[in-house]
């Protein structure tokens, strides 16, 4: 059995300026705080920001949920939305009449690795939903023997949504991009290339 690695004392060690996952305290600390941008962003969160925006969401001024408060993507993903000017209601597993509250947004991110969670009920008509869960399921048929599903019931929140994010598909080659994106931003920096 391995050790148990300190996940704060190694992001602690992790020079600022190669931090491409956009996890150190710092680059989390400059992305919660106006006025100040983190050498990195976090890159599932920046993915689905970059989904939004060339899939002509309005952000600004609309009515944004997040399910989910994880560091890798719940927090990170409600601080970018505050910085596109949304209002931002994060539900959590302690959160009372979540469908509720997921009802009123115009914007719906799921990142709480529970599967079919969100069910078409759920959302408001006309909702963006980008579901970043992903949960294996057996499913012999399959060459590796199970499926993905993510945390939207995707065939019930497909005639309701105005734009949805299927699994697998979607969030994850997002996230891969923002990564090759940080990574040439980080080599630029390093090599003083604009």
């Amino acid at each position: 059995m391995g050790q148990h690695l300190d996940e704060g004392k190694i992001l602690n060690v992790l020079k600022l300026e190669k931090d491409v996952d956009g996890f150190h305290p710092l680059n989390m600390g400059n992305l919660a705080m106006r006025g100040r941008d983190p050498l990195f962003i976090p890159c599932t969160p920046k993915g689905c920001i970059e989904l939004l925006i060339r899939s002509s969401v309005e952000i600004m001024g609309k009515n944004a949920v997040v399910i989910g408060r994880s560091n890798i993507v719940g927090l990170p993903i409600s601080l970018l939305l505050q910085r596109h000017h949304a209002t931002v209601t994060i539900v959590h597993a302690f959160t009372k009449n979540p469908e509720q509250i997921a009802r009123e947004a115009d914007i719906v991110v799921t990142a709480a690795g529970v599967p079919n969670l969100v069910r078409g009920n759920w959302l408001k008509p006309g909702a963006a939903v980008i579901d970043v869960g992903t949960f294996p399921v057996e499913d012999p048929s399959c060459e590796n023997g199970y499926r993905l599903i993510g945390d939207v019931c995707y065939e019930e929140a497909s005639k309701v949504a105005s734009a949805i994010t299927p699994v697998p598909g979607g969030v994850g080659p997002m996230t891969i991009a923002m990564l090759l994106s940080n990574t040439l931003d980080s080599a630029k920096r390093a090599y003083d290339f604009t």
